[in-house]
């Protein structure tokens, strides 16, 4: 019986899929390595005496950056500013937070969120979505709350600022069962015990 072998790949081919291995562990070791300096890079450019603290909002948008941080600062809160994921990471690394302030209208924040929930999950996030679905879906995976596009209120905001930090809520009650935001648990105050009683 005439056996068929597969004729082996030149040298050339065998190569060139070294050659790709060699450069795909390459990209891999110098992202590892980018993502270890993150913490040095931020303590280089800000220093960490100049990092405040408090609430951090993560968005590469100027309008979104001017808004939210106006808002923190008028309510007494200090505002850190990161333009992506990584960078919110080392920053997380460096200092205290209560809440995180995440733009997810044209950038995932999954790295962010999954590191949140895995070493610091008394964060609270608040999430900057595009629609009523991935703000469900950003609820469903343990964010507090989220505020529907770049132009959002921002009294809804400050509502969230209120009632994360300083009522200490688990999350949006009212957002968590699919109603839209109406400032009660602000306005007419109701206790973690009061939540669960209608639960």
């Amino acid at each position: 019986m005439k056996k068929f072998f597969k004729p082996l790949p030149d040298l050339d081919e065998r190569l060139d899929q070294v050659n790709e291995r060699v450069r795909r562990a390459r990209r891999t070791l110098d992202w590892r390595v980018r993502e270890a300096r993150v913490p040095l890079d931020i303590q280089e450019d800000f220093g960490v005496s100049q990092l405040q603290g408090g609430v951090m909002l993560v968005s590469r948008d100027g309008d979104i950056r001017d808004k939210v941080t106006n808002l923190i600062r008028s309510e007494g809160y200090g505002c850190d500013i990161s333009r992506g994921s990584s960078e919110a990471i080392g920053m997380l690394k460096m200092h205290k937070y209560q809440m995180i302030i995440a733009d997810y209208t044209r950038r995932s924040r999954g790295r962010l969120f999954e590191y949140v929930r895995r070493y610091q999950p008394h964060i609270k996030i608040v999430a900057i979505v595009r629609n009523n679905d991935e703000g469900r879906r950003v609820m469903r995976a343990g964010g507090y709350s989220y505020l529907l596009g770049r132009g959002f209120d921002p009294e809804q905001l400050r509502t969230c600022l209120i009632s994360a930090i300083k009522l200490k809520h688990r999350a949006c009650w009212l957002l968590t069962n699919g109603e839209r935001c109406n400032r009660s648990c602000v306005d007419d105050f109701q206790s973690d015990e009061d939540f669960e009683e209608i639960e």
